[in-house]
């Protein structure tokens, strides 16, 4: 408390700050100055100081009327990106966003030789708030400009007559300095800058509508596209994401600004809209000013505009996909940190020659360990020769194809260190196994043996509003295990198919956010002693299940979520088998909706299921007496686990 009372003090001299002090600012300045506000239902909630008075009536009803027009830039067949940016509605059928937002689904440049990309496609949706399942989604018909000198694009959209269009500002930037500003668009998390900052500036959640408070700053020259250009900078605490942002005037609810661009702790820069309502062929466009200003008089995109208009298609074209910002102000003397680009989704590697997988090994304990028995199968997704069970390397998958999720996993867990590195010298990192880059995330595959229509695909996971993990069924350290390197990344590329994947929210899912069942996940595998068990586990699909309304690769699709999902570990002690089976409930209020000897302590004792009560929970399938015989529930726990610290230890009972 005393560095940060003497940090305050060197800011308000206006004296150099050193790195801690910088760190100091940016942790005050950053959550307190410049704060972050959840939009939901149209409204928001009052910021805290020094923006309270945004929650006053005057200027809460100049805000709230701008919220509805402003909304996410969707790429549904972008093979990287999930969203472009934001836009906001400027005129009849008209939205407003940058020029780089529109270059990722769009080519050409001026007026006359603009089209989509072919393959590629676009829309708006003006709802994408926290915690709503609701969507207001349109089409975008066509690109109407980009232009050739300003990171500004003009897009049709049909139907956008319910939209009440933006008006925006003539007036000069420099009478503007220092009127409160709110940003309102729709940042998204930036893994390569300060994330832990990001999280408690935006409180973890992203990728939805947010209201975020500043003030507008000077006039400052920054190069975009090759040229420099003056823009009009704003201090409000914004991500890539905020691309295509209205910069709302809180005094008059008009925008001043078209955000598009910054750099990590030193500025952002927005078009301003004085400068736009100087060009005839923006005005002529029908964008809706406030007044006229356009005229004949030269102005320094004039060339610019001669030169796009008169080009070639072919000489428009843009290939590359330029990078999204994080943008972060503070008042203070820290540095650049730079740029940095969004993450791609990529397939990591994976073998899609299935005629050497076993697939679950019912031997593999040295006692026969069956699989569950599916009881009618009839609601199994089948194979072209009727068969049932997907095997892949270490484990199995049965399809329940109307849920089109797993309805149960079967999977052998050899967790020796010689089986897991096999090969030494061999790369058993992420990278070397999955060959992502550093930033890539994983774009999870279809099984071609069954069905598409029975899987739900990697887009339903990418377009989900940000709602659900890719929760691994099978987890990938259990079974990527083997003889040989190849074997090894073998199992780890068959968990990426999207028929062990199921929706699971992140503080379940997750074992670093205290989730149950990641949780779960590592106390079976620090109880392997022996290193050997066998894993049986899925979700219980219940008929009030809720819907949660998505996209699949066909469209819209609602999908009913469980609430709950099951695992049963079998392990094997002097000769015997022991059974531990488990029933863990996910808390989906937040989200938008229509010898081995494994003991468990009290906390999981309770979780804890007789295995003919859970055989009785799942009337699709029914366990062998071998589980049933071997259950654990009554057992003396021997073995305890507790949590303690950032850990889990082991003790004698």
């Amino acid at each position: 408390m005393e560095r940060a009372r003497e940090t305050v003090s060197r800011l308000e001299r206006g004296e150099p700050l050193s790195p801690e002090d910088s760190f100091i600012a940016e942790a005050i300045i950053l959550p307190n100055e410049r704060p972050v506000v959840d939009v939901v239902n149209g409204t928001y909630d009052t910021p805290p100081p020094p923006f309270k008075h945004l929650g006053k009536k005057s200027a809460r009803a100049r805000i709230q009327a701008a919220l509805p027009a402003i909304g996410r830039v969707e790429l549904p067949d972008h093979p990287s990106l999930p969203y472009g940016g934001t836009g906001f509605v400027v005129g009849d059928d008209l939205l407003m966003t940058n020029r780089h937002v529109a270059e990722l689904f769009a080519t050409g440049l001026g007026r006359e030789t603009l089209s989509f990309i072919p393959g590629q496609s676009s829309a708006v949706d003006f709802l994408r708030e926290r915690d709503r399942p609701d969507s207001l989604l349109f089409q975008i018909g066509r690109v109407a400009m980009v232009h050739p000198y300003w990171d500004m694009a003009l897009l049709v959209v049909d139907g956008l007559t319910s939209v009440t269009p933006l008006s925006l500002s003539t007036a000069p930037p420099g009478d503007l300095r220092e009127r409160d500003v709110v940003v309102v668009g729709y940042p998204a998390l930036d893994p390569r800058n300060a994330v832990d900052v990001q999280n408690r500036i935006f409180a973890g959640v992203f990728n939805v509508k947010r209201l975020q408070p500043g003030r507008l700053r000077d006039v400052e020259s920054i190069r975009s596209f090759g040229h420099p250009v003056a823009a009009v900078t704003h201090d409000s605490s914004t991500l890539g994401g905020n691309s295509g942002s209205a910069v709302v005037d809180v005094k008059t609810g008009e925008v001043v600004g078209l955000h598009f661009a910054g750099v990590y702790l030193e500025a952002n820069y927005a078009v301003p809209t004085h400068e736009l309502a100087l060009d005839r062929r923006v005005v002529e466009a029908g964008v809706n000013f406030d007044g006229e200003i356009a005229g004949d008089a030269a102005t320094p995109w004039d060339p610019f505009w001669n030169e796009a208009d008169a080009e070639a298609p072919a000489a428009s074209i843009r290939t590359e996909t330029l990078p999204i910002e994080i943008t972060i102000r503070i008042e203070s003397g820290a540095s650049k940190v730079g740029v940095a680009a969004v993450e791609a989704l990529v397939e990591p590697f994976h073998d899609e020659e299935f005629s050497d997988r076993d697939g679950y090994d019912e031997r593999f304990l040295g006692v026969r360990v069956p699989v569950p028995k599916v009881l009618d199968r009839k609601i199994v997704s089948k194979q072209d020769d009727g068969a049932y069970i997907l095997r892949y390397e270490h484990f199995s998958v049965v399809m329940h194809k109307t849920r089109r999720l797993a309805l149960y996993t079967a999977s052998n867990v050899d967790a020796a260190p010689g089986r897991k590195q096999p090969e030494p010298g061999r790369d058993y990192t992420r990278k070397g196994l999955t060959g992502l880059g550093d930033n890539d995330q994983e774009k999870w595959f279809t099984d071609p043996r069954i069905p598409a229509i029975h899987q739900l695909p990697d887009r339903f996971f990418t377009k989900d509003r940000a709602s659900f993990d890719k929760g691994h069924i099978v987890r990938r350290e259990d079974v990527a295990w083997g003889n040989s390197f190849d074997e090894v990344r073998r199992a780890n590329g068959d968990t990426f198919h999207v028929t062990n994947c199921s929706p699971q929210v992140a503080k379940f899912n997750r074992s670093n956010l205290k989730g149950l069942w990641g949780q779960l996940e590592n106390l079976v595998l620090e109880q392997a002693e022996t290193e050997r068990y066998s894993v049986f586990a899925g979700p219980v699909f219940r008929s009030d299940d809720r819907f949660f309304l998505g996209v699949d690769d066909a469209g819209s699709v609602r999908v009913a979520i469980p609430r709950q999902f099951w695992k049963v570990v079998v392990a094997k002690s002097a000769r015997k088998l022991q059974t531990f089976a488990f029933v863990l409930d996910q808390d989906l209020s937040g989200t938008e909706l229509e010898g081995l000897e494994f003991a468990v302590d009290e906390p999981w004792r309770e979780r804890m299921i007789a295995v003919k009560d859970l055989d009785n929970l799942i009337p699709e399938i029914t366990f062998p007496k071998q589980l049933l015989d071997s259950d654990q529930i009554n057992a003396d726990p021997g073995v305890a686990v507790r949590a303690s610290g950032g850990g889990m230890e082991t003790f004698q009972a």
